[in-house]
């Protein structure tokens, strides 16, 4: 009922985004795996989100030799609600092939590490784990964060922050290899295969 409710709003182009579950209840023992920067913890309900990629600062791939696809924060607005700032383990599609789900770690938060271009506002960085194909700016990508990993931090410096960008990468993998988050139920899957759909422009749902 609920999603027949979502779908149909979509066809009319509304943006949609439901309540998030309480904070308490968002993450399975997070203080015990995510505390430690070396754990995930599966999320109690997918969070799903869609919008265009844009251009970012350059610094993923350039900098960091880690290549992202920036979600629109102009297109996203406020749909991000209150998803907790940190790095998450998950799937993703595109709008080229929204049936063929690419492993993925993303960084939800605002950079805090280049304080020489702070992001001012909350951003989704995705680096797809497996895919070496060309750029999609403009394009739209869907991503369901099913597992939380660990919370934003600011580091020291470059190559503390690409340290820990390989063990996030390595997290995830982990992660998404685990029966607790692999077998996505079928609303996720779904809303993932709506990538193709030029509507609404950016939206976002939590998931059971």
């Amino acid at each position: 009922m609920v999603m027949a409710l979502l779908q149909a709003l979509a066809l009319l182009g509304i943006t949609t985004a439901l309540r998030p579950p309480p904070a308490s209840q968002r993450h399975r023992h997070v203080a015990a795996h995510a505390a430690s920067g070396d754990g995930w913890s599966a999320l109690e309900r997918s969070f799903c989100v869609r919008g265009p990629v844009a251009r970012g600062y350059g610094r993923g791939g350039k900098t960091l030799g880690v290549p992202t696809a920036n979600l629109d924060s102009d297109a996203l607005g406020d749909v991000l609600g209150g998803l907790d700032a940190g790095v998450y383990a998950a799937y993703c599609a595109t709008a080229a092939a929204p049936d063929a789900l690419e492993p993925a770690v993303v960084n939800v938060g605002y950079a805090p590490t280049f304080e020489d271009a702070p992001n001012p506002v909350k951003i989704v960085e995705a680096h797809l784990l497996d895919y070496a194909g060309a750029d999609f700016y403009g394009e739209a990508l869907s991503l369901a964060l099913v597992a939380f990993q660990r919370p934003e931090m600011k580091f020291g410096g470059l190559d503390e922050l690409k340290a820990q960008i390989a063990a996030d990468c390595a997290t995830a993998r982990e992660a998404l290899a685990d029966g607790t988050v692999a077998g996505l139920s079928y609303s996720v899957r779904h809303f993932l295969r709506w990538t193709t759909r030029p509507f609404p422009e950016a939206s976002c749902q939590w998931v059971e």
